[in-house]
Order: structure tokens, then C-alpha cells, then sequence
């Protein structure tokens, strides 16, 4: 993209030239992959054979796990054989046998009454794994299909994703199944099927891939990716010398197709900086063509006069002279739409207290002190969903609202959206419920675990305008480790946990929409200042130009008409290059094919 910033800074465009080059150079790209699946599918193992491992997660016939599990790469700060468990409040590192004892049904610290706290997600991070540098999660068996997961791979620029459904080969396709995948189809792109225990079903298992490929193809309209794999088979082969006699194994078993498959999708994901960049880079193209066109307009004398653009300019003025009187209005409208954006978040944390109140009173203490962890996490991502959509709707209505009639430039908005992100990513508050523990939004640890199941809400707002909400409450504490507390003291504790921690989050939701609302009121001062700034700048230009056509002779006038056609075709070339480019980078992967070859 070497030609087109040359353009734009040619036009003093040198803010999105600039801007266009740093999304290029963004490296932060998480890669991920998250299995999930109905309970006893096989999705640990097929984590432990992805990563070429094996019990690397807890596995077993009477093994459930409670917990997402991030199998991630091992880093200096995060050394391999230690589990970080990720409580409410704080992180605990254990040694790495002792996972079963946290994130498993029957595990030995999950079933002890005494432990007042349990994590609700853990990282593993190991090395050699023969996926490379990707972020495998294995999400919880309880609880079977989270909806949630559905939306896990939506991508961002920084954000790869790709969501492995698993089914086992003894049945085609279950009603539930079909279901998540429909709801995941109409979302997320980089979707596979994974029909795993083929070495169980050796004579059925063909004939199961098929169906589910004909099932899916007459519910999603679309061919979905559906490979048989043995994960036993793929753990022996890991354990064998490299070589031939390993890499027939692999093929055999199912698993090079499944990791090539894999690949294929991350490298798709992994040009996502690039179509950033390029959008961005257009975006910037198209204003240089619309300058270019009302020059060559004036120029051929079908421009505006000279009244009319001296007219234009008072108004202008007139703007910049009432400047403190605007400011005032924005105040004003900045007010309402955080009390409207506080009303919602009322109504939604209504919605979660009614529907846990009524979980509570119908399912009984004895259900939910069964799987507290799973109840933990559930209710962490109704609070989180419910401070990701309010801030969401909070900065639909200020880009509708507010910049959008002033500043219509999505640049723009981008730059002041992302600089309202920053500021909250660093914001800390302070839950009432415990009084000296101070616990940051944001917790840095996410960027290296990838997508963690239903506690993490990075993929599930569904809002594009809004990519980056989830980072930022991603991690809120919100007393979670007091809900465990309340499981075990009653029914009435637990009602009134329940009512305390809903307002903890409006508490926090607050904080969070005042930062933002503090944050949003000098970028868009400032930035309207340089847009009026701009605007006169360049209607002086116009007026000049106007001027100067209107005593030109023909053959001066022919000349400036050749120099800014022949500009116009150039930048529309530039236009064509990175649309072309654009659509390369957004283009398919080529699927590997359907079905495996598992012996």
C-alpha cells in the first residue's frame, strides 16, 4: 500500500495516511480456536490433540470440566507446567496437575464446602504446541451449548477466531446441535464441524459426516467444513518420532486435515490489519476525489459562485464566532444521552434480577450449589452483556447524535471512539462489597487467552460499531467470589448477594459512562475546531480558485481542466488498487476438503 498514502499526504491528508499505516502495523492479532460442543462430545480431547498433548486438559469417562481452559503459548512472564487460574478478584498460579482439582465437576476443590471461591476460567501455557502460536479453548461441559458461543468468532482487527463445533460420530447431528449452528452459521465464518470418537464408530463414522454435511447444507444454505478425527489416534501420533510413520498416522487419524482446515481460516483472519488499513485508506482516497472534482467543477465554471461561496464561508464564521454557545449544546446533549444510556442499563438489570429471582425460586439451592461455577459464570456474563450493550447504545447515540451531524467522517468517529476505549481500559473502581480491594477493568491477561467461553464478551455484543466494549468490561469484578459465599449460606443470602451485586455493576456502569462521557467532550471540541478550521481553509481556496477561472484565458483554463482530470484518474486508479486488493484480502478460504480419513 506504498502509492496510496503518497496521495493522501499530497492533499495534507496526513492524519489518515498516518492513521491507515498504523492499523496496517498493528500486531496485537489474537489468534484463537474455541471448541465447544454438547457435554461427553469429546471436546477436551480434541484439545489435547490439536495441541499434540496428551491429559493436557482434564479428561475421562466420569471427567466434566466447569470452567473454559485456554491452552495457550508459553511466554517468559507465563513459563509452561503452571495453570493461572482466574478467580474474580485476583489470579492464582498452581502447578498444572492440579487443574482436575479446579475445573471439574468431581474436582477435589470444587466439592470442598470450605473453599469460600472457585475460578471461573483458567490459562495453560504450554510449549512445542503443534498448532504453533494459537490460543486453543476448551469450553465447559456443563451446561452443554452456551448460546453465547454462537458469537464467539466475531473478528475484529485484533481478533482471529475460529469456532470448532463437536460432535461425536455415533449420531448425525442433534436437534441442539443444529441449532448452535444455525445461530453460530448467520455470524461467524470460520466455522468447523469436528465428528470426533471415529475410532469407536469405524463403520458408521463415513456415513455420519455425510449426513451432517447434507443436514447442514439443507438448514444453513451453505457448505460447512465437517471432518472425522480420532483424538486418540491423533494423541498416539503426537507421541511417535517425527517422520513418516507420524505424519501417515496423523493423516489417517483425521487431525493434519482438521489443523490445516484451522490454518486456513487463521490466515484468512490474520489479513484483517490490511483490510483495516485499506478501508481506511479508501475512505481517505475518496475525500481527495471529491476535493478534485468541485476544483475541476469551479474550474469549468459548473462550481458554485462566488457569492454563494462567500456565503458559505460567513456561515462558517459565524459557527466559529458562537463556538462557546455550541459547547454549551454539547454539554447539554452529551447529559441526555447519558441518562438515557443509565435508563437502559436500568431495564436490563431488572430483566437479569427477575430472571435469576425466578431461576433461584424454581430450580431450587440444591441445583445451583451443584455447579456453582457454572451458575458463577452465567450470571458474570449477564452483568457483563448488560455493561457492554448500555456502553454500546451509549456510543451508538453519541456517534448519531453528536459527531455524525458535525464530524460525518467514520475516520474520525474511529479516532475518537478508540480514544473513549483507551481511556476506559485503564479505568479502576471500587466494589462496595469488599473495601480495600481495587481490581482494574481490563485485565491485560485476556489479550493472551483468546476467547474464554461464556465469561469473556469480546465476540458476543453483535454490535460492529462498537468492537473493542467487550476488552473493556471483560473482566469486571463484580463480587462473583461472594456468590459462592451466598450459595452456600441460603437462598435469602444469596437473593440479597444478588440484589447488592446488581448495584455494584450500575455503580460501576456509571463510572464507566461519566469516563466516557469525560473523555468524548474534548475530543469532539477539538476536533470540530480543525474541522471548521478546515472547511474556511478551503473555501477561501474555492473562492481564490473561482476568482482566478473566472479571468483565465481558454488556453489556461484548458490546462488546469487536463491537470485535474488526469489527478482525478489517478487517484481513481489508486481507488481501483486498493478495492482490488481489498477484495483479495477479504475473498473465502479454500476449504481442504470434507470428511477425513481417520482410520
Amino acid at each position: 500500500m506504498p502509492r496510496q498514502p503518497k496521495v493522501l499526504r499530497a492533499y495534507k491528508l496526513d492524519a489518515i495516511a498516518e492513521l491507515a499505516e498504523r492499523k496496517l502495523s498493528d500486531d496485537r492479532q489474537v489468534r484463537s480456536v474455541v471448541v465447544v460442543g454438547e457435554v461427553k462430545r469429546g471436546k477436551s480431547s480434541l484439545v489435547n490433540a490439536l495441541v499434540g498433548r496428551r491429559d493436557l486438559t482434564p479428561v475421562g469417562v466420569d471427567v466434566t470440566s466447569t470452567i473454559p481452559v485456554a491452552v495457550t503459548p508459553s511466554t517468559a512472564e507465563n513459563p509452561p507446567g503452571q495453570v493461572h487460574l482466574l478467580f474474580a478478584d485476583h489470579t492464582r498460579q498452581v502447578n498444572a496437575a492440579e487443574l482436575v482439582d479446579w475445573a471439574t465437576v468431581d474436582g477435589r476443590h470444587v466439592v470442598d464446602p470450605q473453599v469460600e471461591s472457585l475460578p471461573t476460567r483458567a490459562v495453560l501455557p504450554i510449549t512445542g504446541s503443534a498448532l504453533g502460536e494459537v490460543t486453543v479453548v476448551d469450553t465447559p461441559g456443563v451446561g452443554g451449548l452456551d448460546p453465547a458461543s454462537a458469537q464467539l468468532a466475531v473478528s475484529s482487527a485484533r481478533q482471529a477466531c475460529v469456532v470448532v463445533m463437536v460432535c461425536d460420530a455415533s449420531t448425525p447431528l442433534t436437534a441442539p446441535e443444529m441449532a448452535f449452528i444455525k445461530d453460530a452459521g448467520s455470524s461467524v465464518d470460520a466455522l468447523i464441524v469436528a465428528v470426533t470418537k471415529t475410532d469407536k464408530n469405524i463403520r458408521r463414522w463415513k456415513a455420519v459426516v455425510a449426513d451432517n454435511q447434507r443436514l447442514l447444507r439443507e438448514h444453513l444454505h451453505r457448505e460447512v467444513t465437517v471432518l472425522g478425527v480420532s483424538s486418540v489416534r491423533a494423541v498416539i501420533a503426537a507421541e511417535m518420532p517425527p517422520g513418516p510413520q507420524r505424519e501417515h498416522t496423523e493423516h489417517l487419524c483425521g487431525i493434519t486435515a482438521l489443523r490445516t482446515e484451522i490454518r486456513a481460516r487463521l490466515h484468512v483472519a490474520a489479513h484483517l490489519p490490511a483490510r483495516d488499513a485499506l478501508r481506511t485508506t479508501v475512505e481517505g482516497l475518496r475525500t481527495v476525489h471529491a476535493q478534485i472534482t468541485a476544483e475541476l467543477a469551479v474550474v469549468e465554471g459548473r462550481g458554485a459562485s462566488v457569492p454563494d461561496l462567500t456565503a458559505e464561508l460567513d456561515r462558517l464564521g459565524e459557527l466559529k464566532d458562537h463556538q462557546r454557545q455550541w459547547e454549551q449544546y454539547l454539554t447539554r446533549d452529551l447529559t441526555m444521552i447519558r441518562g438515557r444510556a443509565i435508563e437502559d442499563l436500568d431495564r436490563r438489570l431488572d430483566e437479569i434480577r427477575d430472571r435469576w429471582t425466578t431461576r433461584i425460586n424454581k430450580q431450587g439451592m440444591e441445583v445451583l450449589r451443584r455447579h456453582p461455577q457454572k451458575f458463577a459464570a452465567d450470571m458474570l456474563t449477564d452483568l457483563q452483556l448488560a455493561m457492554a450493550d448500555t456502553l454500546a447504545g451509549y456510543l451508538t447515540a453519541l456517534h448519531d447524535e453528536v459527531v455524525a451531524p458535525r464530524l460525518d467522517s467514520p475516520i474520525v468517529w474511529g479516532e475518537i471512539r478508540d480514544q473513549i476505549l483507551d481511556a476506559l481500559s485503564d479505568r479502576r473502581i471500587e466494589a462496595h462489597q469488599v473495601a480495600s480491594k481495587r481490581q482494574g477493568l481490563f485485565d491485560p491477561s485476556m489479550l493472551t487467552m483468546g476467547v474464554m467461553g461464556s465469561s469473556v464478551i469480546g465476540g458476543m455484543i453483535g454490535l460492529s460499531t462498537v468492537i473493542g466494549v467487550g476488552a473493556v468490561v471483560g473482566t469486571v469484578w463484580v463480587g462473583v467470589n461472594l456468590g459462592f459465599r451466598a450459595m452456600r449460606s441460603g437462598k435469602t443470602n444469596l437473593l440479597i448477594w444478588l440484589r447488592e451485586t446488581l448495584g455494584t455493576t450500575k455503580i460501576a456502569t456509571t463510572r464507566l459512562l461519566d469516563q466516557a462521557m469525560a473523555q468524548a467532550r474534548p475530543e469532539i471540541v477539538l476536533r470540530y475546531r480543525e474541522h471548521l478550521r478546515v472547511s474556511i481553509e478551503q473555501l477561501q481556496q474555492q473562492i481564490t480558485t473561482t476568482q482566478h477561472a473566472a479571468t483565465a484565458d481558454a488556453a489556461t483554463r484548458e490546462k488546469n481542466v487536463q491537470r485535474l482530470t488526469q489527478n482525478a484518474a489517478i487517484v481513481d486508479k489508486r481507488i481501483a488498487e486498493a478495492d482490488t486488493l481489498l477484495a483479495c484480502l477479504t475473498g473465502p478460504s479454500t476449504p481442504a476438503g470434507f470428511g477425513g480419513e481417520p482410520a
